[in-house]
């Protein structure tokens, strides 16, 4: 197959004899010497695409039909020609090094520019350690001397990688298992460029300085740290540090000791202030030998650790995928389903200007939910410290705290999952870890009551549009509907095999959809007093295992769901939308009266992990992501028209009854309030 170079080509899929793209016309082929074959992943920079030599002519160095690897970026006004050509000779140099792909090329014409590398055979660490279980300490070791080698190599250049994490390091083949190579030099950049500071890394792993665009060698070596802490305990940075303390709790998660020596070097390489951190690689070196003691990494073994304990003042960021929010991931869809795609990355189209109105900084956790009272102008969130907090929507103040029971107290004593408020504005329900449904009064700020517990712990919440039912799914695959009116159970769902993740209801209040472990997004035809009745199931299964994210999810979590209406002046759009939110794709369909699904488009795909959705009753779909970006989208368009920058990734995120203000959560215990130009909540 031929994929096509245009980054907006709709239909990017050819045959493998074409020379021009059948949908786009643009030429399939790369100075008439590589062809790309595949797309391997994207982000807002860039993409790389898995290619083969096709003519030997020029670079005379591979013969043809060898593999190799694109890396187009996409040009920027500040991005001279004489810029990348000066990039590209220093890659070149880096290329010498046999534990760095060299480069075989490098173009620029009009569809951007263009790195060609040699293919590094292998697989990525990120996706060992999920398959094959966590490094010891004498490995992990090994590793990093290793690479302190290759960046000690690669600095003496003056360049900073500024992507280090275990997907970009590649193990060598069964033949070669002792090499390792670091690819994806496509965020690295020389300290003397001068064209401005640029944010660029991946989530969890990028350092501090980094992420306000002012890298330095020492970004690196925080990098490298992180990637050993994801070997020792297969677990992604953002489960190893507690916001709520302020400091890295690696060690909590261990599989095994290790020794005290290498606490301290890896300690140093990840600490968060510069004073503090080493400053070069030979010091990371020089600490590494003073106490060598390695063990050679014959073979992997052995499962990875399930590690389900988590520290009181923080829940992981990944449980954030447990909770009851429509946040969760969903697998992509099965290969060979019948779609088209609309758009191929993030271009903004007819912009909308958000801007920010409030930003909140305090202590309380990961926010793993948010609700906005249709009613009022205040919002709850739901945070892992085990508090509820309500905060007024037009200046940010915080209006009151359910706090935690500790030993006395009326609160949830784990972390919360989700809240939900009732149509009236003035109930508020909450799902809790510790296995608990509760009933707020959120204007006299009161427990009403406490919902008998009828199974594992509840995943998600809804109300009913007429306000009469409450719908609690669960851990064990139950979604209950309890009659809001006598706290009694009205009726059981127990279709779903495993787990589900998240429910929603229509605006109309006419169709409930719910999203399993079991790989199924169900939708339910619902009147009031009634038990739903199931219409469809929509069968997913997981197709992206190399995605870049927490750890490939292991676990094979599956799903997010929301259902939008359009408006009903749109005679052009009669039918309903559903939108599913992969690992890295967000999906839109329509359903037909009959709760048939039909043309899917895909909206969105991530190069990283999509960590919450929310939908706006006026059709605007935010879409907030691992990599800080926050994007929105018209759904009955499928346009993208904004962009909202985040410090952290997104956990949360809530539209106001107008569509005209938005809250969101970041991993760095940050709520922002957005507005729409001059609008008011």
């Amino acid at each position: 197959m031929a994929y096509c170079l245009n980054p907006v080509c709709p239909q990017p899929q050819n045959r493998a004899d074409a020379n021009f793209c059948l949908s786009c016309g643009s030429s399939l082929t790369l100075a008439k010497e590589y062809q790309a074959e595949s797309l391997l992943g994207k982000g807002g920079f860039g993409r790389t695409l898995l290619a083969r030599i096709i003519s030997a002519e020029e670079q005379g160095t591979e013969p043809v039909g060898t593999r190799c690897v694109i890396k187009q970026i996409y040009r920027t006004p500040a991005e001279t020609n004489s810029v990348f050509k000066a990039e590209a000779d220093r890659l070149k140099q880096l290329g010498k090094h046999p534990q760095i792909p060299r480069l075989l090329a490098s173009v620029e014409n009009s569809l951007g520019q263009f790195l060609v590398q040699e293919f590094a055979p292998g697989e990525n660490l990120e996706a060992l350690v999920v398959r094959e279980g966590t490094w010891e300490e004498g490995e992990v070791r090994s590793l990093l001397n290793s690479l302190v080698a290759v960046l000690q190599y690669v600095h003496s250049f003056k360049v900073i990688h500024r992507d280090i994490k275990p997907a970009n390091i590649v193990q060598g083949s069964d033949a070669d298992k002792d090499s390792l190579m670091l690819v994806d030099f496509g965020a690295a950049k020389w300290i003397g460029q001068t064209v401005g500071k640029t944010v660029i890394g991946s989530a969890g792993y990028a350092a501090p300085e980094q992420s306000m665009g002012q890298a330095t060698f020492a970004s690196d070596i925080y990098s490298l740290g992180l990637t050993g802490l994801h070997l020792l305990t297969g677990l992604h940075p953002f489960e190893l540090y507690s916001a709520a303390e302020d400091r890295w709790v690696w060690q909590d998660y261990l599989p095994e000791p290790v020794s005290p020596q290498m606490v301290q070097v890896l300690d140093k390489m990840v600490a968060r202030s510069l004073q503090t951190r080493y400053a070069t690689m030979a010091a990371v070196a020089t600490d590494l030998a003073a106490d060598l003691r390695v063990s050679k990494r014959s073979q992997f073994s052995g499962a990875r650790q399930l590690l389900e304990r988590a520290k009181d003042s923080v829940l992981p960021l990944q449980s954030v995928l447990e909770g009851g929010s429509l946040t969760n991931a969903l697998q992509k869809l099965a290969p060979g389903s019948s779609t088209k795609s609309l758009v191929s990355a993030p271009v903004i189209i007819d912009p909308q200007p958000w801007q920010v109105h409030r930003r909140i900084a305090v202590p309380m956790g990961l926010t793993q939910s948010i609700s906005v009272s249709p009613s009022a102008p205040i919002f709850a969130t739901a945070s892992s410290d085990g508090a509820i907090r309500l905060w007024d929507l037009t200046d940010g103040q915080l209006i009151h705290t359910f706090a935690r029971r500790r030993l006395r107290g009326e609160g949830h004593s784990a972390a919360v999952t989700h809240v939900q408020f009732h149509p009236d504005g003035r109930a508020l329900y909450s799902a809790s870890d510790d296995g608990t449904v509760k009933e707020w009064d959120a204007l006299e700020h009161r427990l009403m009551n406490t919902l008998p517990s009828k199974g594992w712990t509840p995943t998600a919440l809804a109300v009913s549009a007429d306000g009469t039912t409450l719908i609690s799914a669960n851990s064990d695959g139950r979604i209950v509907l309890w009659d809001i009116a006598t706290l009694s159970v009205a009726g059981q769902l127990t279709q779903h095999q495993t787990r589900v993740n998240a429910v929603a209801i229509s605006q109309a209040g006419d169709l409930l959809a719910s999203a399993g472990e079991d790989g199924t997004v169900r939708l339910w035809k619902y009147a009031s007093s009634q038990t739903p009745q199931l219409a469809k199931v929509i069968r997913l299964e997981s197709t992206n295992s190399a995605l870049k994210g927490f750890g490939g999810f292991p676990d094979e979590r599956q799903g997010a769901v929301a259902i939008a209406l359009p408006d009903p002046a749109d005679s052009d759009q009669p039918y309903p939308y559903l939108v599913t939110a992969a690992r890295d794709t967000v999906w839109r369909y329509e359903l037909t009266p009959q709760s048939e699904v039909r043309d899917a488009i895909t909206l969105y795909q991530s190069e990283n992990a999509i960590r919450a959705i929310a939908l706006s009753k006026n059709g605007l779909l935010a879409v907030g992501t691992e990599d800080r970006v926050l994007t929105l989208w018209q759904l009955s368009t499928g346009n993208c028209v904004a962009e909202l920058k985040h410090d952290w990734g997104v956990s949360a995120i809530a539209f106001s009854p107008n569509s005209e203000t938005l809250v969101t959560a970041s991993a760095d215990e940050t709520l922002f309030i957005w507005r729409k130009g001059d609008s008011k909540p």
